[in-house]
């Protein structure tokens, strides 16, 4: 029983922290959070240089 319950609570909680990444990155954007960015040739006005 306490098994069970933990379990579920390791699932519940990675799902919750799979979708808190997931929302985090597409508030940025498509450009920002890129691999890519930084030798990206496309005209994304969101990319900062650095």
């Amino acid at each position: 029983m306490i098994a069970s319950i933990i379990i579920g609570a390791l699932i519940f909680g990675y799902a919750a922290f799979t979708l808190f990444k997931f929302f985090k990155k597409s508030k940025q954007g498509a450009c920002a959070h890129c691999s890519i960015k930084d030798s990206c040739q496309t005209s994304c006005s969101s990319v900062i240089k650095k």
